[in-house]
C-alpha cells in the first residue's frame, strides 16, 4: 500500500511549482487555518513541533513563529519545494525526507506532532504502527494533534463516493476512522479530546456538481451537517 500510495502522491504533488506553493502559504484553505488557530494555541507551552507528512507544509508555514518547526515528508520533491517556498518567505524551519514509520529522531524529541490529511489512508493495522513512532518522538508531555477528513458529515461522504467512481478522486483511498481509540489505547495513549472543525468548508467539496451542492446546502438548514475535519488531542499515559 506505502508503495501505490507513494506514486500517487509522486504524480500529485509533479503538479505544483513554487509559486503554487507559496500561493497557497498565502492563502490557506479554510480547515488549515482553524487547525492552525487550534495548535497556536499551544504555543506558550511548547516550542518543538513536527509536521508528518507534511507535502508541501502550508499547516507549518503560517503556524506561529514561536514553534521551532520541522517538516518531514518521505517525498523529497514534497521536501525540496516547501524548504525553497519557506526561504523565499524569509521562513525558518528544518527539513526531513524520512518514512513516518521510521523517523531518524532520538526518543522524546518534539513537544507537539501532529499531522492531516495522512492517516486516513493507512488501515487499522498501519494507524497502529504510526502511533507508536509518533508517541516514540513525543515527549512525556507532550501533545499529538492528528487531523484527519470527516467520513462522518454526509457531504463530504457522498463527494468521496461519487469522484472515486467516477475516477476522479486524485488522492489514495481514505478509511472511515471515527476516533481511533483502538489505535491510541493500543500505543498507552490517551484520547483527551476529539473536535470537528471547518464547517465552512464541508460543501466545497460538493463544487464538481453544483446542483448536488445546491441540494446539501438546502438540507444544511435543517441536518447541521459537521465539519469537514476530524482533530484528535491525544497525549501519553504517564499513569502506567
Amino acid at each position: 500500500m506505502k508503495q501505490e500510495q507513494g506514486k500517487i502522491w509522486r504524480e500529485h504533488i509533479k503538479n505544483f511549482t513554487m509559486e503554487d506553493v507559496i500561493a497557497g502559504y498565502k492563502n490557506p484553505a479554510i480547515f488549515q487555518k482553524e487547525l492552525k488557530s487550534l495548535i497556536d494555541s499551544y504555543s506558550r507551552k511548547y516550542k518543538n513541533i513536527i509536521e508528518v507528512g507534511c507535502e508541501i507544509g502550508t499547516t507549518s508555514f503560517i503556524l506561529d513563529d514561536s514553534f521551532n518547526k520541522t517538516l518531514l515528508d518521505l517525498n523529497p520533491l514534497a521536501i525540496d519545494l516547501a524548504k525553497k517556498a519557506f526561504r523565499k518567505m524569509n521562513k525558518e524551519a528544518d527539513f526531513v525526507v524520512a518514512d513516518m514509520f521510521d523517523m531518524p529522531f532520538e526518543d522524546k524529541s518534539f513537544d507537539i506532532v501532529f499531522n492531516a490529511g495522512v492517516v486516513e489512508h493507512f488501515d487499522q493495522l498501519e494507524r497502529t504502527r504510526a502511533m507508536k513512532e509518533y508517541s516514540r518522538i513525543l515527549r512525556d508531555n507532550g501533545v499529538m494533534i492528528i487531523a484527519f477528513p470527516n467520513h462522518y458529515s454526509i457531504p463530504y461522504c457522498v463527494a468521496y463516493i461519487i469522484r472515486n467512481i467516477f475516477g476522479k478522486w486524485p488522492y489514495p483511498k481514505e478509511y472511515r476512522i471515527y476516533d481511533m481509540r483502538e489505535e491510541i489505547e493500543g500505543n498507552n495513549l490517551i484520547l483527551e479530546k476529539r473536535v470537528v472543525i471547518s464547517r465552512g468548508s464541508i460543501l466545497n467539496w460538493l463544487d464538481f456538481f453544483k446542483p448536488l451542492k445546491l441540494f446539501f446546502r438546502i438540507m444544511d438548514k435543517f441536518f447541521k451537517f459537521e465539519g469537514y475535519l476530524t482533530v484528535l488531542i491525544i497525549k501519553k499515559n504517564l499513569n502506567l
